[in-house]
């Protein structure tokens, strides 16, 4: 196989991830934030963070979830969380790190949970590295899936699906299915999955613009299954990492 023509330290890792060298984390139990406005920060977070308010900050600090199902949920009320300067470790048990509207996630580390991100409406992921899915009996990993979700932006991640320890591929880096409108998927790097991006069958989109990426080769398929998919923009600017030639 030909060298890589891009380097992978284009996209974010372990350096530019997660908690910020030096920052000392005080020990916590779960979290229920229910005051607007509340900024959340070093700690070392046992359990889940529950957040029912607006504008709510969670920033340099990790989340070892032990219970599951969520390391971050948004729920009632919550508009607008932002998220950065974190990790997540979901500890093999937890079925995503964030789940599911109205959140940004900015320099995010997110590690051994059973899907990376569960992604609906108005969410925002950015140079964050989700990376070492849970693997196990059962498990259909992805590291973003996006279901019925309307205005979801996700740029210059680096999505590792795929297990270079094991050699195990994953689900895939990102899953569309249900309804999904108005997505951009660009400037990210993904390795791993049966297909790295799965779009189901049934899947309903619109303006769904997938352009600017690029693959490694660790799929068991291919990089994309349905790239002429109604709705879905696939754009010749997906380009493998080690060829820079176009995916097709």
């Amino acid at each position: 196989m030909p060298a890589p023509l891009i380097p992978l330290t284009r996209w974010p890792g372990p350096s530019t991830t997660g908690v910020p060298p030096g920052v000392r984390l005080t020990p916590s139990g779960p979290l229920e934030v229910k005051r607007d406005g509340q900024v959340v920060t070093d700690l070392h977070i046992t359990g889940y963070v529950n957040v029912y308010a607006r504008d709510v900050v969670i920033r340099r600090s990790r989340i070892t979830c032990t219970t599951g199902p969520f390391a971050i949920r948004t729920l009632g009320s919550a508009v607008n969380l932002l998220v950065e300067d974190v990790e997540i470790d979901g500890q093999d048990v937890a079925a995503a790190a964030v789940h599911l509207d109205d959140y940004t996630l900015r320099r995010v580390d997110v590690h051994h949970v059973r899907d990376g991100l569960r992604l609906g409406s108005r969410t925002t992921v950015v140079d964050s590295w989700i990376h070492d899915l849970a693997q196990g009996p059962g498990t259909h990993s992805d590291c973003l899936h996006v279901s019925d979700a309307t205005d979801v932006l996700i740029r210059h991640n680096r999505l590792d699906a795929y297990h270079h320890d094991s050699g195990d591929a994953a689900n895939s880096c990102l899953l569309l299915d249900g309804a999904v409108h108005n997505l951009r998927f660009e400037e990210n790097y993904c390795d791993g999955g049966a297909y790295s991006v799965t779009i189901l069958p049934e899947l309903v989109a619109s303006n769904a613009v997938v352009r600017d990426n690029v693959f490694g080769r660790g799929q068991k398929i291919n990089a994309v299954n349905r790239p002429t998919h109604p709705g879905i923009y696939w754009d010749n600017s997906n380009v493998w990492l080690d060829t820079g030639e176009p995916v097709a």
